[in-house]
């Protein structure tokens, strides 16, 4: 006689509850609502997404694996404002081609600001909004509209199949296939991270570093806020080089460690 084991739904967490709770207070789960207490598909893809788009207390970005351990925790408690800081300052290499330079000059005006959502975990401000352009869509996760925006605002064109991109994997996949992907992180290139169930985050590349190890970037999207910051190249899975200039590879490279200028990160 088969011996069967006794099959049962989980039962729900507490702490999942809280996790879910908090995610929601940031703006994520817009497109699903979650199985309240039950770590399902869907919260480990926003945990993900969560970990792409934040830092840990030690000022580094979070290892993005799903899992919420002490730092993650610490992140979804203080997802902004001073305690996302990591005190680079927008610097622009030497060596870059003009269109390169004007993308880095619009990044820099708008970092100036500076641009943050309001309300907090909204995905919104009136700068935001006007990230989306003539989309229609406003109040979404926004790193890949800032993207889109600023290469429509330096090109005057989309150079992306000619669209104004509202999400990382397609964009990514349209780049792909004009073949637009590169090899060699350029300031003014795309960097691309995609986890689970297509949710990503992208950014521009600012610098790279002295020993090639890790790219100065700014991203929409980051601690609730358009964020300078700094990521392990070996965390990045593409990256995107729309201008195709030719920029030559002896462009100035250097670590951003200069405290921030005159920008009020906090709120």
């Amino acid at each position: 006689m088969t011996k069967h084991v006794q099959l049962k739904r989980p039962a729900p967490n507490k702490d999942v509850a809280k996790l879910q709770h908090l995610l929601s207070s940031h703006g994520y789960f817009s497109d699903q609502i979650p199985s309240h207490g039950l770590f399902d598909d869907t919260t480990h893809a926003n945990v993900e997404l969560f970990q792409l788009q934040h830092i840990g207390p030690n000022g580094q970005a979070l290892i993005v694996d799903g899992i919420v351990g002490k730092s993650t925790w610490w992140a979804l408690e203080n997802p902004s404002g001073t305690a996302q800081r990591n005190h680079f300052s927008a610097v622009t290499p030497k060596g870059l081609t003009d269109k390169r330079l004007q993308i880095l000059q619009v990044i820099q005006e708008e970092y100036a600001k500076p641009v943050f959502e309001v309300p907090d975990g909204s995905n919104r401000s009136p700068d935001i909004d006007n990230y989306w352009g003539n989309t229609g869509v406003i109040g979404q996760p926004w790193c890949c509209a800032f993207v889109s925006w600023v290469l429509e605002d330096v090109l005057g064109e989309y150079p992306i199949n000619g669209k104004h991109h509202l999400g990382v994997q397609n964009m990514w996949r349209e780049a792909r296939r004009l073949k637009l992907e590169t090899n060699h992180p350029k300031p003014g290139d795309i960097f691309i991270q995609i986890k689970s169930e297509g949710k990503g985050h992208t950014g521009f590349i600012i610098g790279v570093s002295t020993d090639n190890t890790a790219i100065y970037t700014a991203e929409g999207n980051c601690g609730n806020r358009l964020k300078i910051g700094k990521r392990d190249i070996r965390t990045i899975q593409h990256f995107i080089d729309c201008l195709q200039d030719q920029q030559p590879l002896d462009f100035e490279r250097g670590n951003l460690t200069v405290e921030d200028v005159g920008v009020d990160t906090t709120r």
